[in-house]
């Protein structure tokens, strides 16, 4: 046999002990709604018996008693309370061998839906069979529904939004956005300094200030895309410089809109059959050159005598290259 109650404020179905009823008279509070109610008024038999109807009011009493009389039927109530719980759970218990109808399906279907305080309710039994809490003993009236000190989550959002739209928010979040967007400015600025130098003159005495604070220095952008081999040529050295001596001759053109750094040359010699013969990295130093910079649309001649040995030199390869 299975006892439940109803809940008179939200209707909600919950399963009572019958031990538990007896220690707190019947007193229990709804875990959904913390409604305190007798569920005395409402029981019934779960196998047995179908729910009472909901919307229900507990009955009211038409004319109150008057002060000496209320104190006599508060003494009669309280003799009779033991009496009135054992007649009520004992009709409960009493045995039927004809199919009851069972209580409806929605009734079963509220049971996991409402949660119990600990300390002052009945709790739902679960499928394992779980004890509820019930009221303690007291003769007087049960106390307030506790005050739940859990935030609603919508209520937590509301407040984060209003913290982060306050004033003293706003002016946090723009002063830091504006010394973000300095500290960006200078980081771009150093990185790009070379390019920045180059294509706006005017802002090289800071960068050059920035620079000593820094140690850092300030060369010619390098840009390969804009660097073009005009010509080449690997000829025989003319004079007493010797028979394994060439010459190479390169021209650079810078076809960029601002001066550029002067690039490195990749030389590699073959022999008649295409075997690599030698192989070798010209810096710009190694052609005796005074300038570090090609102009923008100017053309720069390199030359450079070589020597090869003994081997025999019929074909060259000539690249350009930052290191």
């Amino acid at each position: 046999m299975s006892l439940a109650t109803r809940c008179f404020a939200c209707g909600t179905v919950f399963r009572v002990v019958q031990d538990q009823l007896k220690v707190s008279e019947g007193w229990v509070r709804c875990g959904r709604c913390n409604e305190v109610f007798n569920a005395l008024d409402s029981l019934f038999d779960l196998e047995r018996d179908t729910a009472p109807v909901w919307p229900a009011t507990e009955p009211a009493l038409d004319n109150p008693p008057a002060t000496a009389e209320a104190s006599a039927a508060s003494t009669a109530l309280e003799d009779a309370a033991s009496d009135r719980i054992d007649e009520r759970l004992s009709n409960s218990w009493r045995s039927n061998t004809t199919p009851a109808t069972r209580v409806d399906e929605r009734d079963r279907l509220e049971f996991p839906d409402a949660q119990f305080d600990p300390e002052f309710s009945i709790g739902m039994l679960s499928d394992n069979n779980a004890e509820a809490t019930t009221l303690p003993l007291t003769s007087e009236p049960p106390a307030a529904a506790p005050t739940l000190t859990t935030t609603p989550e919508f209520v937590r959002h509301a407040q984060q939004r209003a913290r982060w739209q306050s004033p003293v928010a706003r002016v946090t979040l723009a002063v830091g956005g504006v010394l973000l967007l300095v500290a960006l400015g200078l980081q771009m600025g150093h990185h790009f300094r070379d390019l920045v130098a180059a294509r706006w003159p005017q802002t090289r005495p800071a960068l050059q200030a920035w620079c000593d604070l820094l140690t850092c220095s300030i060369q010619p952008p390098r840009r390969i895309e804009d660097i073009a081999v005009e010509s080449t040529a690997l000829t025989k050295a003319a004079g007493p410089v010797g028979a394994d001596a060439f010459k190479l001759s390169v021209a650079l053109r810078n076809r960029g809109n601002i001066p550029l750094a002067m690039p490195s040359i990749d030389l590699t010699l073959t022999d008649p059959l295409g075997q690599l013969v030698a192989r070798r990295v010209l810096a710009p130093n190694d052609f005796r050159v005074a300038q570090t910079a090609i102009q923008p649309a100017a053309e720069v001649p390199l030359q450079l005598l070589l020597t090869t040995g003994n081997a025999r030199v019929t074909g060259y390869t000539v690249e350009v290259f930052y290191p």
